[in-house]
Order: structure tokens, then C-alpha cells, then sequence
């Protein structure tokens, strides 16, 4: 057995060692907070957070699920959270990506248009939300919408639909300028030449972006803090919060809380990172911005 083929087992046994190592660490937090759920709150605030429970208690988990209820007055408000998330995620996406395809468009029409625009729509991505405090609240006063789930979708839409936009901008070059001149030669107008001919070709890259504002989204927990102060419009984060007071924390509770609200995080990653992961292979494959 040659040196070569031995030092090649090594480097890739020390990678594979690395990759499990990562793994583990990745794996920690929701190993501790599962095992937490399943303990007594005094178990969950004395013992050592590796050790499994002494008696295994659904007590944590059977609160969170249904008791949040009577927290936040409406049972599973996951299914809250699913009814207002995926809307403003599927909205925000599509009418960014038809933003995004117009400043695109621009960019041979009317350069300084596409400039300006993304110009605008990057400073709104990436101001602080912490700033838009006071005038959020009274946009969704004058409304009519404030301390609503509607004023709630509202600040989620104003807040992820530039970020949409500039994403899916990333996307859009790698879409041949052959093809949209051939289907105008056709006689296609922009939104026939969006959806049968752009759409399909940045689907991947449609993908990515929806499942990371979807994200995004999910776990925002600044928005429903400054809009839903109400009890009875607690969102997940905000409702989990409540386990922690001045006096005392619910640990199990508070374990138990982060693994529900994990749940759909997980599943999206379990069966649709491959989607994610190819709207990043075709960023790589060609895509370079707009």
C-alpha cells in the first residue's frame, strides 16, 4: 500500500471526523431542548442539561401545544402562525420577483431606472427595522389595522418584499437575453414573457427565496413585538417569551416552546433543502447580479 493512497485515507478520515464533529455541535441545542421538554421545571433548572429526565413528563409539551391557548387565547397557534407566514412569504416573493424583473428589464431601456430602484429597494433591506419603529405603528394606526393579524401581514409585507426583490435580482441574469427577445418577436407581452418564459428558468432560485423569507418570517420576532402586543396576537416567539419573568423562568416550558417552534424550520429543511440548496447551485453556475 503506497504512502500516497494511505495519506489520502488520513486526510479523508480527518475530514469526515471534522464533518461529524459539526454535526454534533449543530445537533446540541435541539438535543437539549428535547430532553429538556421532558423534565419537570425543577429537574430542567437543576440537573445537568445532558442527562435524560429521571421520569419522563409530556406535561411541557402538552401545555405549549394547547395550553398557549389559554396564554394567548386561540389554541395551536402554530396553525396561526402557518395562516399568516406562509401568505405574506408567497405574496412577498412573487410581486418581488416582478419587481425584480422590472428593474431588470430597465437595465436596457432605461438604465438609470434599474439604478435608482435597486439603489432604493437595498437601503430598505438592509435599514434596521428598529428604526422604522414609531412610523410603523402609526402607518397601522392611520389604517385602521394596528394590534391586528391584518397590521401584522401589513409590517411583514413592508419589510420582506424589498429583500425579496433583491434576491431574486441575483437570479434573474443567468436567464439568456435570446429568450426574451425571441418570445417579444413573438408577440409576448412582459407578464406572458415573466411567467412562461423567466418564471420556469429562475424557479430554483424562486425556491431559495421563498423557503429563506419563509424563514425569516417565522422566526421575526421584533414585528409582532411592536404590532401584536395584545395576548390573544402573541406569534410563537413573542408567546415563548412569556416563560421567562423577572422572578422565575419555566425552563421545561421554555424547552419545550423552541422545539414546537423549531418543528417547521426542520421539516421545510428535511423535504425542500434540495430545492434550496439548487437555487444556490444555479447562483453559482452563473448568476452574477443585477
Amino acid at each position: 500500500m503506497s504512502n500516497k493512497y494511505i495519506t489520502r485515507v488520513i486526510k479523508y478520515a480527518i475530514l469526515q471526523l471534522i464533518a461529524v464533529m459539526f454535526v454534533i455541535l449543530w445537533l446540541f441545542p435541539l438535543y437539549a431542548m428535547i430532553v429538556g421538554g421532558f423534565k419537570s421545571n425543577m429537574e430542567a433548572a437543576s440537573a445537568p442539561i445532558l442527562l435524560l429526565p429521571r421520569q419522563f413528563s409530556t406535561e411541557a409539551y402538552y401545555f405549549d401545544w394547547f395550553g398557549f391557548g389559554t396564554l394567548v387565547g386561540l389554541e395551536f397557534p402554530m396553525i396561526r402562525q402557518l395562516l399568516i407566514t406562509i401568505p405574506v412569504a408567497l405574496a412577498s416573493v412573487i410581486l418581488g420577483s416582478m419587481g425584480a424583473y422590472f428593474f431588470y428589464m430597465q437595465m436596457e431601456r432605461r438604465p438609470w431606472i434599474s439604478n435608482v430602484g435597486f439603489s432604493i429597494i437595498s437601503l430598505a433591506t438592509f435599514l434596521p427595522a428598529q428604526t422604522l419603529t414609531v412610523p410603523l405603528i402609526e402607518l397601522t394606526s392611520s389604517l385602521g389595522i394596528y394590534q391586528t393579524y391584518w397590521g401584522l401581514a401589513f409590517a411583514y409585507f413592508i419589510f420582506y418584499l424589498p429583500m425579496s426583490a433583491l434576491l431574486m435580482s441575483i437570479f434573474l441574469p443567468v436567464v439568456p437575453n435570446y429568450l426574451v427577445e425571441s418570445a417579444r418577436l413573438d408577440g409576448a407581452r412582459d407578464w406572458s414573457i415573466f411567467w412562461h418564459v423567466i418564471f420556469p428558468l429562475v424557479l430554483p432560485g424562486f425556491l431559495s427565496t421563498l423557503i429563506f423569507v419563509f424563514l425569516m418570517v417565522w422566526q421575526d420576532f421584533f414585528t409582532p413585538l411592536i404590532i401584536a402586543t395584545k395576548p390573544s396576537l402573541y406569534m410563537l416567539p413573542v408567546a415563548a417569551r412569556q416563560y421567562v419573568g423577572g422572578y422565575a423562568i419555566l425552563y421545561n416550558r421554555s424547552f419545550a416552546a423552541g422545539v414546537i417552534t423549531s418543528l417547521v424550520p426542520l421539516i421545510i429543511f428535511a423535504f425542500l433543502g434540495r430545492y434550496f440548496i439548487r437555487g444556490l447551485a444555479a447562483l453559482g453556475g452563473g448568476a452574477k447580479g443585477i
